[in-house]
């Protein structure tokens, strides 16, 4: 079906071809997953039909999808078993090697080289029940894992080694991380992405947590921040500004833009003289990868559309002294609804 709708909307774009890699767009379009290697491994969509491009060592793998799968064994030339006409107008998946589009375009010659994202994203962008009730499963076991975790926090741990038990949480659990999870605290936290260090956490100190698990293919993304013992007054000062601005964003409706729905946060925390510290966008859309359209920034132009998931992240940093975050993901209803129900509070161990 997904295969079908692709290559309805290639005719009505003009693309001859679309060849995607071993990513989340295969995963999409097939229900196969596999790591990008030094041997090509291939989906070719076109002509009304769509087949595998592997080396022999998947063929078996491959067999059962419903896909025919064009085979080649080492020493040979994979690309002398396709027969993509030269001067067609080919789409290639965005997190392709550069290797590989290089000996596509230097065999194929093809009049017109497009990134297949425009296509791709399309088609991804709006979630049907399946996926979202994935997705809010992938949730639930998320949040079930960080509440056991709570009970794993403690004085004079390592940032890292919190980072570690979390992700044991995930594991014992049936599931891996959707990314490498961040924890940070005191000053390490007014940096967003930063990982961990070897930094032990203090009482009193706000500790960031983002956190997420790949479930049956699909990613989430949560934020929260914990405390041992009492945070200080001007971390729940920031704490409440954070909870607002974040509150607000998830009041957006159907048929917003991405900046719209950005500026409902952003504009809290500029009137509290805060802005210079919003650092980031607002959110990000999110499925099988933990960041894909539609994007929640301040320029962006794209109309939220019901059965769109996005994140909703608003966070103030603080150089030196600490930084807040609080993340949940939603799905557009007409309005936007929560997937979360994790309490949003400072959680105090």
């Amino acid at each position: 079906m997904r295969v079908k709708a692709l290559l309805s909307l290639m005719e009505e774009k003009g693309i001859d071809y679309v060849i995607i890699g071993p990513t989340s767009n295969m995963f999409y379009l097939t229900g196969f997953s596999e790591e990008q290697m030094e041997r090509p491994l291939l989906l070719i969509v076109g002509k009304g039909e769509a087949f595998f491009l592997a080396s022999k060592i998947y063929e078996e793998q491959l067999s059962s999808l419903g896909f025919p799968v064009f085979s080649y064994n080492d020493g040979e030339d994979p690309y002398s078993k396709l027969k993509i006409e030269k001067g067609s107008s080919i789409a290639v998946d965005d997190q392709l090697w550069s290797k590989f589009t290089v000996e596509i375009a230097n065999t194929f010659l093809p009049r017109k080289l497009l990134s297949s994202s425009f296509l791709m994203s399309t088609l991804r962008v709006r979630k049907d029940e399946n996926e979202v009730s994935i997705m809010k499963e992938g949730l639930r076991i998320a949040e079930d894992s960080f509440l056991s975790f709570l009970n794993r926090v403690e004085e004079e741990a390592e940032e890292c080694m919190l980072a570690k038990r979390l992700e044991e949480e995930f594991y014992l659990r049936g599931v891996e991380p959707s990314f490498r999870s961040i924890v940070t605290s005191g000053p390490n936290a007014s940096m967003p992405h930063l990982r961990c260090t070897q930094r032990k956490v203090k009482r009193g100190d706000a500790i960031v947590v983002d956190f997420g698990v790949k479930y049956r293919g699909y990613s989430t993304d949560t934020t929260r921040v914990i405390s041992i013992g009492n945070p200080s007054q001007e971390v729940k000062m920031v704490y409440s500004l954070v909870l607002e601005a974040q509150e607000k964003a998830e009041e957006a409706i159907e048929g917003m833009k991405g900046k719209e729905i950005d500026n409902l946060a952003r504009s809290i925390i500029e009137r509290n003289g805060l802005g210079s510290r919003f650092i980031h966008r607002t959110g990000h859309g999110i499925g099988i990868d933990v960041h894909e359209n539609p994007y929640i920034s301040q320029d962006s132009e794209e109309i939220i559309k019901r059965g769109m998931t996005f994140t909703v992240e608003p966070g103030i940093y603080l150089q030196g002294k600490f930084g807040v975050r609080i993340e949940d993901m939603v799905i557009m209803e007409g309005k936007a609804r929560k997937m979360n129900t994790l309490e949003k509070d400072i959680f105090i161990v």
